[in-house]
């Protein structure tokens, strides 16, 4: 165990030596998030779901300070619906090209381009994950 702590400090000391763009950012609940020139994609999320990857999202733009906690954040591109969709999603903060919907369905959030939350609410479900016990 004190070996994988060591080497998870060593990625994050590395991941702050070099640039963000293409470079993983590592986060709570051990998810990845890669920045991407128009955008950031956050890998799924088994143990959490949809929740667990918002929460990511809000938390990369909370370290980058790239957005106010106002500022929304928007899946840029959908997934389909269907068994085995456990890619990563891919979130932006620009909504150009998206017809921006607010999230209505946690679980449903991803199938469609567009949909957005605040990066508030979104640090919100990293509270009550948190509170889960996680």
């Amino acid at each position: 165990m004190m070996g994988r702590t060591f080497g998870r400090g060593l990625l994050a000391l590395t991941l702050l030596a070099t640039p963000a763009i293409g470079q993983g950012m590592p986060l709570r609940y051990d998810l990845q998030v890669t920045a991407a020139a128009d955008g950031f994609f956050v890998e799924n999320d088994r143990e959490n779901g949809a929740r667990g990857m918002w929460c990511a999202a809000g938390t990369y733009a909370q370290q980058t300070g790239a957005v106010a906690p106002g500022q929304r954040i928007y899946v840029a591109e959908a997934r389909r619906p269907g068994l085995g969709q456990r890619g990563p999603v891919k979130f932006t903060f620009d909504p150009t090209g998206l017809i921006p919907r607010s999230v209505f369905l946690l679980g449903a959030s991803f199938r469609q381009a567009g949909t957005s939350m605040s990066v508030q609410h979104t640090l919100s479900l990293c509270h009550a994950l948190r509170g889960a016990g996680r």
